[in-house]
């Protein structure tokens, strides 16, 4: 099986489209589909049913796709061992988290950790979709939650809590609620539509301290983005449940009824099995463990 073809076939399977390959592969159209062409005839079956709006793969096509999955990660695993035979962690190092996490708490901590590595050249990707990792070969996932998946190692790093916030000036205007009941007072800024939340219960603000016979508050702003949430607080529209990592540093906000704490949930670092023992990865496990030692929520 000619090796170019195989490769052109998996990128374009990959990126589930000529065009979309063409980016990463920089070769034009009539090339790739004389590959194609040439690899299906070789093969003597069809890979990919033609549509006008695009290709999908055949039940040939899929096996071939997962069993060219497998050797491309393989190699992938080989290229960043030889590469981190050097005693000096060195390398590209990708990362996935949520985009919360990573704007809020990861990113101000990215200048320590390439000031200490500066030989690991870094990507970060933030995603609320926890697949990204899985489809783009991120090496290091800050997931909330423990990974389903069989062939990825998980750690547990963090528990996250959540307490209620507004802003000095909202406390100033509305006043500070001294109960639970209190909160139906307020303007309560929510959760909206969007990802799945790692909180088995997003707005609990809702329903804290309400009777069984009674109905749960109603936001009075929903936001589909925890950012969104905090940049909401911020500005005095409300108050709102946020954990308490991205109210760490922000002095004009004020924790209200500080007794009350609301859902938690667990953080874990997930990578790849076949990256068991990298100098890199663990140049990163043991930063991101000192940053976390240092929490004080």
């Amino acid at each position: 099986m000619d090796w170019d073809r195989l490769k052109t076939f998996y990128h374009v399977a990959t990126a589930g489209s000529i065009s979309r390959a063409m980016d990463t592969i920089h070769l034009s159209q009539s090339a790739i589909t004389r590959q194609i062409q040439s690899l299906e005839h070789s093969l003597k079956t069809k890979l990919f049913k033609r549509h006008t709006k695009g290709i999908t793969l055949t039940e040939q096509g899929s096996y071939l796709f997962e069993e060219t999955e497998k050797i491309f990660a393989d190699l992938n695993s080989i290229e960043k061992k030889i590469v981190e035979y050097k005693s000096v962690p060195t390398g590209n190092l990708s990362i996935n988290t949520t985009v919360a996490f990573g704007s809020m708490w990861l990113s101000p901590r990215i200048n320590e950790f390439i000031h200490e590595y500066p030989e690991i050249n870094l990507k970060l990707n933030y995603s609320e979709d926890e697949q990204d990792m899985l489809r783009q070969d991120y090496d290091i996932g800050l997931w909330m939650r423990k990974p389903r998946h069989l062939d990825l190692v998980s750690k547990h790093i963090a528990t996250i809590k959540y307490h209620i916030y507004g802003s000095a000036n909202y406390i100033n205007e509305m006043g500070m609620p001294l109960r639970r009941s209190e909160l139906n007072s307020h303007r309560l800024i929510t959760y909206g539509i969007g990802k799945p939340s790692p909180l088995s219960d997003t707005n609990w603000i809702l329903k804290t301290g309400v009777k069984k016979n009674q109905k749960n508050r109603r936001p009075h702003i929903t936001i589909n983005n925890l950012y969104g949430l905090l940049v909401a607080v911020e500005t005095g529209a409300g108050l709102a449940a946020l954990p308490d990592y991205m109210a760490q540093h922000k002095a004009h906000l004020v924790k209200v009824l500080p007794d009350i704490e609301g859902p938690s949930y667990d953080v874990h670092m997930v990578y790849h099995e076949n990256l068991k023992g990298s100098l890199k990865l663990i140049a990163f496990r043991d930063f991101l463990m000192n940053k976390i030692s240092q929490w004080r929520f």
